[in-house]
């Protein structure tokens, strides 16, 4: 199987490692100094499910899409931030590195990715996956798996039957990293934007950790808030999860999701800290949009949008 992952950020190294761990064939698109460093270091993966490092000469790499030899791939797995969906669609739509047969799998967090690589590509090349698992980028080439609440899914918002994908989940699973086919994604996604929902933009304003934010019974009320909130424009939105209410999610919430992941920071907080830009917009602020355009009130995911777009402005126009 041949995989090009498409961005070699902290999910792009933890997939890539997976795939090549599964004997699998595996170039990387990545920014010029990661590029660097993988080709000179290789690509090292350690964490709770172990130690791995893969020589240079076992993957390819290179900062541009046309640069890379051989036939198209199978699969093209998307793990740039969501603000740049658009522009990567664009790119990857141009370019003739992508077969009529290419899936392509977007594997970056918040609502609203597949409509724009549908909008250049027809429905069945277009997939999503749902990752619930926490990485960290200690160096260019090492990609640290820091918590893990839930396989990867991969799946089709268009109806196109999870047996398309099933290969490329058995490899990620054979190589370390949980993962399976679903054909329940969009319940998979909306369960991730509430996860997203409910921690990233608090653990960012508080600058605390999961399991601070839950400690906390000020914070535990905000967040059943923003779950409500965010049920009720899932649903005016015409989707469903895999919980009926808000309620039974909270109480999976809490005793499910929360625990194994409380030692961890959203990746919000870590992009502030950084003094780059978050994704905040494809979480909280599609909640937001989504509201505006079936005309349910979330006020309290609009301030906190609002907080952390502030302090995100503040962070980038006054670096420390």
């Amino acid at each position: 199987m041949n995989v090009i992952v498409y961005g070699a950020g902290s999910v792009g190294l933890g997939l890539a490692s997976a795939l090549l761990e599964a004997g699998e064939e595996v170039a990387l698109v990545a920014r010029p100094a990661t590029a660097s460093a993988l080709e000179e270091r290789g690509l090292r993966r350690s964490g709770i499910f172990g130690e791995i490092d893969h020589p240079p000469d076992s993957f390819r790499v290179s900062t541009a899409l046309e640069e890379l030899p051989g036939q198209a791939p199978d699969f093209v797995l998307v793990t740039t931030k969501s603000f740049d969906s658009g522009a990567t669609a664009e790119s990857l739509a141009a370019s003739r590195r992508i077969g009529p047969e290419t899936r392509i799998v977007s594997c970056q967090n918040g609502w609203g990715n597949a409509a724009r690589f549908a909008a250049h590509f027809p429905d069945r090349q277009v997939w999503n996956a749902r990752v619930i698992t926490g990485f960290r980028r200690p160096a260019p080439h090492h990609v640290e798996i820091t918590v893990h609440a839930e396989p990867v899914h991969i799946g089709s918002l268009f109806g196109e039957p999870a047996h398309a994908v099933s290969a490329l989940c058995a490899a990620i699973h054979r190589g370390g990293l949980p993962c399976e086919a679903t054909d329940q994604i969009a319940q998979d996604l909306w369960a991730k934007l509430l996860y997203n929902g409910l921690l990233n933009p608090l653990g960012a304003i508080f600058e605390v950790s999961y399991g601070e934010i839950g400690k906390s019974e000020t914070a535990c009320r905000i967040l059943r808030d923003l779950a409500h909130e965010i049920f009720e424009v899932m649903q005016a939105s015409g989707y469903t999860t895999h919980w009926p209410d808000a309620g039974a999610y909270l109480e999976h919430f809490f005793s499910v999701l929360l625990p194994p992941t409380a030692a961890h920071e959203s990746s919000t907080l870590q992009d502030l800290r950084a003094g780059k830009r978050t994704e905040i917009d494809a979480l909280t602020g599609a909640v937001v949009r989504l509201g505006e355009e079936h005309s349910v009130a979330v006020p309290v995911n609009r301030t906190l949008l609002a907080m952390v777009q502030f302090i995100e402005a503040d962070r980038r126009s006054n670096p420390t």
